[in-house]
C-alpha cells in the first residue's frame, strides 16, 4: 500500500497520507477556543471531522513560487548568485529546470494532504451518526475547502481556462477519494474547473450553511460564492461571475478603513479582526526568509501604479518600496485570503465588461476610499476597464499568484497581453524573458512527482 501510493506522489505526500489520521491527536493548533472532543486516530464521528475543519493548518498554505513567476517581484543581483539554484531563483527568472533532483514540490504537496483530508470527511461523512444538517454544513465546508486547493493546483500546474480547448490542455490529478493505491493521471483543466464549480454549487446551496462560517477558518456561503465568482472571471463567463460576486456581497461587503496605524496581516488571529475575510487563507515561507532575512522586494512595474498616497505601499513596503514588511514567527506572512475587496473587483471588472463604467467606478471608488490617506474619486474614464485591473493589481499582490493567473488569462487579449523581463540591479542588463503565453507560465512537476507516479505527463518549458 504504502509503495503503491508513493507512486501517486513525492514521498512527503505518502508521509502525508500516513500520518494524516493522527492530526487529531497529535497536537495540533485548533483555531481560537474550539477544545478536542475525541482523540481518535481513525476519524469517523462528527466530531472528528469538525476537528479537521478546525484545525488551523488547513488555513496555512504556500505558494510563493507563483509570486516569484509574476510581474510583482524583484530579487537583487546579491541574492540571484547567493541562491543560484533554489527554485525560488530559478522560478523568478523562468528556468528551464526549476527543482532540483531531490526537491520536494511544498505547493503540490501541501495541497494534496489538505485535499485529502477533505476526501476522508466526504467519503466518511454519510455514514456518521448525527444529525443531517450537521453532517450538511460539514460537507459544504470540505466541499468548499478542496474547491479552493483544486483552484490553486489548476491555476498554477494547468493552462488558463479557455473554452475550445480546456477539454484537452491538462491540469492535475482529480482524486476524490481517500485511496492510497491510486496512481492517478492528470485531469484536463475542464474536468477540474467542473469538479471545483460542482463542489462549490453544492456548497452554497446547503440550506444549513451559513453566510459566513462561526470564524475565518470556516467557509460559510459567501465564501462558496466567492469563489464562484473567481473561477468563473478565469472562465471569462461574465455574467456568471457578477451573479456570484453580487451574491457574496450580499452576505457580506464590508471593508476595513486602512489607517497609516494598519498593520499587514501575519497571523490567523489578525485575519480573524479584519470584517473583510470570507476565508481565512495565511503564507508563511520559512525557508525564504532563512535566504534573505527579509521579505520580497517591489518590483518596477507594480511600485509604478502605487502611489505615494496609496497606505497599500506606505504600510505594506519600506525604503521607498524597498521590500514587504509583515514578520511572524521569524518568517515571512503573505495574505492569501478570499476577502471583499477581490469580490468587488470581479464585480466591478463583470461590470467593466458590459459597458456599465459607472457602476465598475463606483466599485473603485468604495474601495480606494478605505485605502488612500486623501481620498479624491476617480472620475469618468475612457478605459474603465484598465482603470479596474490596475486597482487589482494594487489590492491583490503577493497573493498566492492571483498575479501570474491574472497575466495568463489576460495575456489572451492583445490589449493587455506584455512580455516580462528580469533585469540586473543596474537597470539594463537583462536576464531573463517570458513572452505572453509561454510554456514556462506553467509550473513544472518536480522529478520526484513524475518519478513516483509516471502517469503524469510534464508540462513543457
Amino acid at each position: 500500500m504504502k509503495r503503491k501510493f508513493l507512486r501517486h506522489s513525492s514521498l512527503s505526500v505518502m508521509i502525508a497520507a500516513l500520518c494524516i489520521l493522527l492530526l487529531l491527536s497529535a497536537g495540533c493548533k485548533k483555531f481560537f477556543d474550539v477544545r478536542p472532543s475525541t482523540t481518535s486516530i481513525n476519524p469517523t464521528t462528527l466530531g472528528d471531522f469538525e476537528e479537521m475543519l478546525n484545525n488551523d493548518s488547513m488555513a496555512i498554505c504556500n505558494y510563493l513560487l507563483a509570486d516569484f513567476m509574476s510581474d510583482d517581484v524583484r530579487l537583487e543581483d546579491a541574492h540571484l548568485s547567493a541562491d543560484a539554484a533554489s527554485s525560488y531563483t530559478r522560478s523568478y527568472l523562468w528556468e528551464q529546470s526549476i527543482w532540483k533532483p531531490g526537491d520536494a514540490d511544498f505547493m503540490y504537496n501541501a495541497s494534496y494532504t489538505r485535499i485529502l483530508q477533505m476526501n476522508i470527511i466526504l467519503e466518511r461523512i454519510g455514514r456518521s451518526a448525527g444529525s443531517e444538517q450537521q453532517k450538511n454544513v460539514i460537507r459544504a465546508q470540505a466541499q468548499i475547502n478542496r474547491a479552493w486547493y483544486y483552484l490553486q493546483l489548476a491555476s498554477l500546474y494547468g493552462t488558463d481556462y479557455q473554452a475550445a480547448t480546456a477539454a484537452a490542455d491538462l491540469a492535475v490529478p482529480l482524486v476524490l477519494f481517500p485511496d492510497a493505491s491510486a496512481q492517478p493521471v492528470r485531469a484536463t483543466v475542464q474536468q477540474v474547473y467542473d469538479q471545483v464549480i460542482s463542489d462549490l454549487t453544492a456548497a452554497v446551496a446547503t440550506p444549513g450553511l451559513p453566510g459566513m462560517g462561526q470564524d475565518v477558518v470556516h467557509p460559510g456561503k459567501a465564501a462558496g460564492y466567492a469563489l464562484l465568482a473567481r473561477i468563473y472571471l478565469n472562465m471569462a463567463k461574465y455574467p456568471d461571475a457578477l451573479n456570484a460576486a453580487q451574491s457574496a456581497l450580499a452576505i457580506n461587503s464590508q471593508l476595513l478603513k486602512y489607517t497609516r496605524d494598519y498593520a499587514p496581516s501575519s497571523s490567523l488571529l489578525d485575519l480573524s479582526k479584519n470584517p473583510e475575510i470570507l476565508l481565512a487563507r495565511l503564507c508563511i515561507d520559512y525557508d525564504f526568509y532563512s535566504i534573505r532575512h527579509t521579505g520580497l522586494n517591489i518590483s518596477p512595474s507594480l511600485r509604478a501604479v502605487l502611489d505615494s498616497n496609496d497606505i497599500r505601499l506606505l504600510n505594506n513596503f519600506a525604503d521607498g518600496g524597498l521590500y514587504i514588511n509583515g514578520l511572524a514567527f521569524s518568517g515571512t506572512a503573505y495574505d492569501y485570503s478570499l476577502g471583499v475587496p477581490e469580490v468587488m473587483l470581479i464585480k466591478a471588472e463583470c461590470l467593466a465588461r458590459q459597458q456599465d463604467a459607472a457602476g465598475a467606478l463606483a466599485l473603485v471608488n468604495e474601495l480606494r476610499k478605505n485605502r488612500l490617506v486623501t481620498y479624491a474619486p476617480l472620475n469618468s474614464s475612457t478605459d474603465v476597464l484598465t482603470t479596474v485591473l490596475e486597482e487589482r493589481r494594487r489590492e491583490l499582490f503577493y497573493h498566492g499568484g492571483l498575479r501570474l493567473f491574472d497575466l495568463k488569462r489576460l495575456n489572451r487579449d492583445s490589449r493587455f497581453a506584455q512580455t516580462l523581463q528580469r533585469f540586473a540591479d543596474n537597470g539594463t542588463t537583462l536576464k531573463a524573458t517570458l513572452t505572453a503565453n509561454s510554456p514556462r507560465y506553467l509550473m513544472p512537476f518536480s522529478p520526484l512527482i513524475i518519478a513516483n507516479n509516471p502517469a503524469i505527463i510534464q508540462n513543457p518549458r
